[in-house]
This record gives C-alpha cells, structure tokens and sequence, in this order.
C-alpha cells in the first residue's frame, strides 16, 4: 500500500529536492541549469510530498523584496493528476499562514494558476514568456485560503 505525506524538507532531502527540479525545470521546461540552482541562494522554506519514502513533489517559499514569493512547485510527471500537487500546495500554504503571513505571490504555469485559483488565489496580470511556455502573476491571500479551506472542511465542493 502507498504511503504519501507532507511535509517540510530537511536539509538532507536537499539533494533530492534539487535532482528533482532540475529534472522538472532544467529537462521539460527548458529553464538552465544554473537558474535552477539558484533557489539555493535564496534560502527558501521547502517541503516535499513523499511517497513510500521517494520525494514525488516539492514547493518552495522565500522573501523577494517585501513579498513573500511561493513556487518551486512540482510533481514528478509520472505522478501528475492524481491531486499530489493540490495537497502539497494546501499544506504549504497552510504552513505558510499560520507562520503570520498575510499574502503569498507566485508567478505560476497555467496547472498551478488553476489550483491555486480554487484556493482563493487571484490573476494580477497578464501571462508573460517565461522559457518553455508562459508564468502569470498570482497572489493568494491568507483570508481567500481561510475561506477556501473552510469550505473544505464543510465538505463543499470547489
């Protein structure tokens, strides 16, 4: 039987998290390598969604100016579509929230646009070129999630 769960990484789980963005950013999107790299410099907050002790997906957050920036958001291909994604993106978000944040941006592909916009998330602009396709601006808020996640708990479906 599968065993999935959520949970924040642990720096030995670095390398795991890294192979698998690369694989991810680098081999199906195109993003260089070094690019890719570079969300160890920010020191982000990662988490990971683990599968039968495999890391499957991870999500990543980090101060960018005065905001706080969300992405780094991925599920290994052979994964997808099975909500993996939608639970680890709720679970940090969650996280996020009860830390005192009060807005979280993404500059997100179109799969997370749509997830994150079930949660209360809001398009800020238009998509732009962003390598192999294109990222839009987003901002979720922690009062849209808390309504989204209440919801949820009531059994509504969104």
């Amino acid at each position: 039987m599968e065993s999935l769960r959520y949970r924040k990484a642990r720096t030995e789980d670095m390398e795991a998290v890294m192979a698998l963005q690369t694989a991810v950013f680098h081999g199906e999107q195109l993003i260089p390598r070094d690019a890719v790299e570079a969300l160890l410099a920010m020191e982000p907050q990662c988490w990971v969604a683990e599968l039968d002790g495999v890391i499957v997906g991870t999500a990543a957050a980090w101060h960018e100016g005065e905001h706080l920036h969300w992405g780094r958001f991925i599920v290994t291909k052979a994964l997808r579509g099975r909500h993996i994604g939608t639970k680890l993106a709720a679970f940090t978000f969650a996280e996020l929230f009860a830390q005192g944040i009060d807005s979280i941006f993404m500059e997100a592909r179109d799969t997370t646009v749509a997830i994150v916009g079930k949660m209360g998330g809001t398009v800020a602009g238009n998509p732009v070129p962003f390598y192999k396709g294109t990222v839009t601006p987003v901002w979720l808020t922690k009062e849209a999630f808390a309504r989204y996640s209440r919801e949820m708990k009531n059994g509504c479906s969104l």
